[in-house]
């Protein structure tokens, strides 16, 4: 059952479709036209209502209007993480990006080289199988983005933070405090002690940020190298075998085992402002066809 909300949604926009309102526009124009208005307007406003009432209410409009409307949300989605990727590329230091572009470019020769397949033994590749393995190969890519990304925001955070000046200011703080609780009670004393108690809590989660940064960084450099790695065996397995059967099937096998990797970028996200849940995936290679 539709909330009223809901269904307010549905009617709208039965309402302010275009065909509706270029008839509602034509009724209203042929009622005064016709001379007699009071009799052309109620029927009009009659049928509008009539209108709004059927097709606002229908379920195949309810759907479409659905799908028009997450349509529009995904393209946000995916212009907001095409000008992010963007940034993240030009953030990096020349050695990652010249990373990256190497990498990229071998991806394009596989895309050439498998419709090169397909072209010389006229087959036509099945375009949903294709776009997956584009897709695949788009999640790889933006996966590696993000750890090259992600190496480089964690260099510069051990550049501003140390773990000994975190300590210092921890032990300040605690030592502090505890001058704080042996004063005597009063309104000052207890508001500076919450401040303290706060202060202390902060620097507790600093130096924890900053342990857990230093024990993912290599870990982020060899997930980088393992993906590379597989990323690089994918482009040359498309030279050495042509076979886009098997390919698809490695684009897929190396796609689904990066939860791990993913889950470790989300932790890092206080030192990144990555996120890795509900993202929307740039299309990072190219879709259009090569010549033949």
């Amino acid at each position: 059952m539709l909330v009223p909300v809901q269904l307010f949604r549905y009617i709208r926009k039965a309402f302010t479709n275009h065909w509706n309102l270029l008839g509602l526009v034509g009724g209203f124009g042929f009622s005064f036209l016709s001379g007699s208005p009071e009799i052309g307007l109620p029927l009009v406003v009659a049928a509008e209502v009539a209108w709004l009432g059927i097709v606002g209410t229908h379920p195949r409009f309810q759907q479409y209007v659905d799908v028009a409307e997450n349509e529009i949300v995904r393209s946000k989605d995916a212009a907001a993480t095409d000008e992010r990727m963007r940034k993240m590329f030009s953030a990096l230091p020349r050695g990652l990006q010249n990373r990256f572009s190497e990498l990229l470019k071998q991806c394009h020769e596989l895309r050439a080289i498998s419709q090169g397949y397909h072209a010389a033994n006229n087959a036509s590749e099945e375009g949903t199988v294709a776009e997956l393995r584009m897709n695949g190969l788009d999640k790889l890519l933006w996966l590696y983005l993000k750890l090259l990304y992600t190496e480089y925001s964690l260099n510069r955070f051990f550049e501003t933070t140390g773990t000994e000046q975190i300590q210092r200011d921890l032990k300040q703080v605690q030592e502090r405090l505890k001058r704080e609780q042996e004063r005597p009670s009063g309104t000052q004393r207890d508001r500076i002690i919450a401040t303290l108690q706060d202060n202390l809590q902060t620097c507790e989660q600093r130096l924890a940020n900053f342990e857990q940064a230093r024990d993912s960084y290599e870990l982020v450099r060899a997930e980088q190298q393992r993906l590379e790695t597989r990323i690089r065996s994918l482009a040359e397995m498309s030279i050495s075998q042509g076979d886009p059967g098997t390919i698809s099937s490695q684009v897929d096998t190396v796609a689904g085992s990066v939860a791990e990797t993913e889950k470790t970028l989300e932790d890092l996200k206080f030192v990144t402002g990555l996120s890795s849940l509900d993202e929307t995936v740039p299309e990072i290679i190219p879709r259009q066809k090569v010549s033949q």
